[in-house]
């Protein structure tokens, strides 16, 4: 991840990101709403949704965590800060947990997006950014055909109850754009192999308004009989996602 320094924690619930402001760290202080102290003029409707960013290690309840880390101590399921300059403007967390044969790390990343230039809005910015992300995973993303929002209830070809099809053990699965997380999202699922064993790395990112979340679950096995399996890591990414785009609307 781009743009990690050092650790600054905050504790503001994910539930308080609409209309406050996270604390910052060592990047420059921000007003309560949401505009910069440094000479911003930009009018209010050029100003993003999202003025504040979630704790991070808070964001992943911790059933879920449970779920993708199995016997992990309470210190790892307290997640461990990724560092930044700023925490109004950019926060994550890493767990990680080794079992035997078998690893399994997930990273979140919140990335708040200012626009710096007057006539593009924050949106518009973040909506540049995402663009760009999805086209590094090789994903095309059109997002003049997206919804306004998240579908209601999370259902839909993505649902809550959406498990994505096992893909098998291919190197890499086909990057493809999802429906019913955020404003819009796209899924990159990877499998590499070497002499040690086999790792799968699923990463999920995904856009509300100026914030875009990234997911990253990965499972590492030194097992020789099966590689990590597609389906269930999909799916256990794909439940942490909607869990903080449900936290960003909560």
């Amino acid at each position: 991840m781009r743009g990690w320094a050092r650790v600054t924690r905050c504790a503001l619930p994910v539930a308080l990101i609409l209309g406050s402001v996270a604390c910052s760290g060592g990047g420059g202080s921000e007003d309560t709403d949401g505009s910069d102290t440094t000479g911003d003029t930009r009018t209010a409707a050029g100003q993003g949704r999202y003025s504040g960013l979630p704790e991070p290690c808070g964001a992943v309840r911790q059933e879920t965590l449970a779920e993708l880390l199995p016997g992990a101590d309470p210190e790892t399921y307290a997640g461990e800060p990724l560092a930044t300059y700023d925490t109004g403007r950019r926060v994550g967390c890493e767990w990680r947990h080794a079992d035997g044969s078998d690893t399994r790390r997930l990273s979140v990343d919140f990335q708040r997006v200012i626009s710096y230039e007057p006539e593009v809005s924050d949106d518009d910015q973040a909506e540049r950014d995402f663009e760009e992300l999805a086209a590094e995973a090789g994903v095309t993303i059109t997002e003049e055909d997206s919804d306004d929002g998240p579908e209601e209830g999370g259902d839909g070809d993505g649902g809550a109850d959406h498990v994505s099809p096992n893909l098998g053990d291919s190197t890499s699965t086909a990057a493809r754009k999802l429906d019913g997380i955020g404003h819009v999202a796209f899924l990159d699922d990877r499998l590499t192999s070497n002499d040690t064993g086999d790792r799968r790395q699923v990463t999920l990112a995904f856009r509300n308004a100026n914030v875009i979340v990234t997911v990253v679950y990965g499972v590492s096995t030194t097992r020789p009989e099966a590689a990590p399996d597609s389906s269930s890591t999909q799916s256990h990414a794909e439940s942490v996602a909607r869990q903080l785009a449900e936290g960003l609307d909560g």
